[in-house]
């Protein structure tokens, strides 16, 4: 049985600790990623979670 551990962005899997995920994504002309949905999926061990974007790293640093 897989985790559901979204709601709380994250880089990393909280369960097996990998950072490869599953998302969906749409791409441009210049092959860069133009846009991604925030559920993803552990390619690992399939745990369910909230991608993280650029936002949420400003957060965390400045709470710490």
């Amino acid at each position: 049985m897989q985790l559901n551990a979204r709601g709380i962005p994250t880089s990393s899997c909280p369960s097996c600790g990998t950072n490869i995920f599953k998302i969906l994504a749409t791409f441009d002309e210049d092959y860069e990623i133009e846009q991604y949905l925030l559920n993803a999926e552990c390619a690992e061990c399939g745990t369910l979670i909230t991608a993280p974007t650029p936002l949420d790293k400003e957060y965390i640093w400045k709470k710490y």
